[in-house]
């Protein structure tokens, strides 16, 4: 089983290489990690160096939280070393995410950080696994997340590491 880095490592990681061109030889695909708590669900190539979506969950909390890379960013200047957007904010910045599974719906808050370059956003977003779309995403495998005109759409989730992934946050 190929492991996603840890969830603070996963995020670094993330914002560190989400707009990193791909490698040549290297497709995405989902990986799924469960020797820690939270429980990880990716998809990535198989090296974990250019992560697409990473979900995860830690037991019992029954919800899901989602990380991708959006080509906008809110950052406008960097001041003593933090970015702060066009009202002086500094991030975590709110934004509206919008997951859909098969004709389910629903947008809801999210967070959006500065990528390892200005020009994007590492967003984040926490859904209940008992939201609709959830569920569905719990039935189709399929996911897709939206936000600052950045689209996510990976293939569906092989059922069976989903099914784990999903088991382990009831």
């Amino acid at each position: 089983m190929i492991r996603l880095p840890s969830p603070s490592a996963c995020m670094l990681g993330f914002l560190a290489l989400a707009f990193a061109p791909a490698a040549a030889a290297q497709e995405p695909g989902w990986i799924y990690r469960a020797e820690s708590d939270p429980v990880e669900l990716g998809y990535a190539t198989p090296d974990g160096q250019a992560v697409i979506l990473a979900l995860s969950c830690a037991k019992d909390t029954r919800q899901i939280v989602a990380y991708f890379s959006a080509a906008r960013t809110l950052a406008v200047r960097n001041e003593n070393g933090a970015w702060l957007d066009d009202v002086g904010r500094r991030a975590p910045w709110p934004v509206s995410v919008t997951l859909s599974s098969g004709d389910q719906t629903t947008t809801i808050p999210g967070q959006a950080t500065v990528g390892p370059t200005p020009e994007g956003s590492a967003v984040r977003v926490e859904f209940a696994d008992r939201a609709p779309v959830a569920e569905n995403f719990a039935k189709t495998g399929e996911l897709r997340l939206a936000a600052l005109g950045s689209v996510i759409a990976p293939p569906a989730a092989p059922r069976r590491e989903l099914r784990s992934f999903l088991r382990y946050c009831r």
